[in-house]
């Protein structure tokens, strides 16, 4: 068994240097750093110190590697993956690192010490994941389609998703159709387009008035809206969100200066969240399936952690569906 003293000779540095870079001690310098990860690729060696896991069980923990933990989207997710570990006898611990570098989620990951990993982390790609699967900690990645040996993926049709909103606009006889981007995220980029794509299917111009951004979140998706209507920019007839938060900060500042929803505005959102058919305006949006997307997940991650289990990876795509509720009509 590969040890972290054959990790330090290999590296040519001292045991004490090689658990600073496991536990990310600023006091390591990057080239030290580098060959100390260059060593852990080259030995195959797993940093989780194999006896100390054996004493807190952590083999049967996998994490979950995350940007963030805020919003209802997060929480479903969260709770729909806890319960599958549950259920399979796992424990969940949940890292959250949003403003890291590629390196230091990568460091993070195979210090860890969990048995595999669900990782929803753009930043995370090409040759860190390919040493993560060097040292055989199985990965499925959430809106991501990629997979390999030990590495899967479980996405959302967002594009279907967005395309499906604005088609249905679009039939209640909506022509000038606002977009609320959140953040510069694939799944942001994928709904953008899905609205490019179904207004270009029915030649309608897209107004770059109306595109703004919110950022995933009610406050600053309603500040937007404020700001752009104190601006004098023409309202648009119907406005599609990236999310449902943003929808309804939307729809409160549209309110807050005397524009009727849906009588002169229809709104519609994204996720279908907990709270969105619960609103004083009940939301019609489009059902983003998160629990699924949750257990298929961690369900997959068992499936790679298997010691007998086939390794290569899968790629899963879920498919959105709309629901109506009273946020949109017909154009008068």
């Amino acid at each position: 068994m590969v040890t972290i003293k054959d990790v330090a000779k290999e590296a040519g540095v001292a045991i004490s240097t090689v658990s600073n870079v496991f536990n990310n001690a600023d006091i390591v310098s990057d080239a030290t750093k580098e060959k100390v990860l260059a060593a852990v690729e080259k030995l195959h060696y797993i940093p989780n110190m194999n006896a100390k896991l054996l004493k807190t069980n952590r083999k049967n923990t996998i994490g979950l590697f995350l940007t963030s933990l805020q919003g209802d989207f997060y929480n479903v997710l969260t709770q729909a993956i806890h319960l599958q570990c549950k259920l399979n006898n796992y424990m969940l611990n949940i890292y959250v690192s949003n403003e890291n570098t590629p390196d230091e989620i990568y460091r993070m990951i195979i210090a860890s010490g969990v048995a595999g990993a669900i990782v929803y982390h753009e930043e995370l790609t090409g040759e860190y994941v390919n040493r993560i699967a060097t040292v055989n900690i199985p990965m499925v990645f959430i809106d991501r389609n990629a997979k390999g040996k030990n590495i899967s993926s479980v996405f959302v049709d967002d594009r279907l998703g967005a395309s499906m909103a604005v088609d249905y606009l679009i039939k209640l006889g909506h022509k000038r159709i606002g977009y609320m981007h959140g953040n510069d995220s694939g799944d942001d980029r994928n709904r953008y387009q899905g609205y490019v794509d179904m207004m270009n299917k029915n030649h309608l111009p897209i107004d770059e008035d109306i595109v703004v951004r919110g950022y995933y979140e009610e406050a600053l998706a309603y500040s937007e809206m404020r700001a752009l209507l104190s601006r004098g920019v023409k309202p648009p007839e119907a406005l599609f969100c990236a999310n449902d938060e943003m929808a309804w900060g939307c729809i409160q500042a549209l309110q807050d200066v005397g524009i009727a929803v849906p009588g002169e505005v229809s709104v519609i959102g994204y996720d279908d969240s907990t709270l969105s058919g619960y609103y004083k305006i009940p939301l019609t949006t489009v059902h983003s399936p998160i629990t699924e997307m949750g257990g298929a997940c961690a369900n997959e991650l068992f499936r790679l952690i298997s010691d007998d289990g086939d390794k290569s990876g899968t790629i899963t795509k879920l498919s959105p569906k709309m629901v109506y509720r009273a946020s949109c009509e017909k154009r008068r």
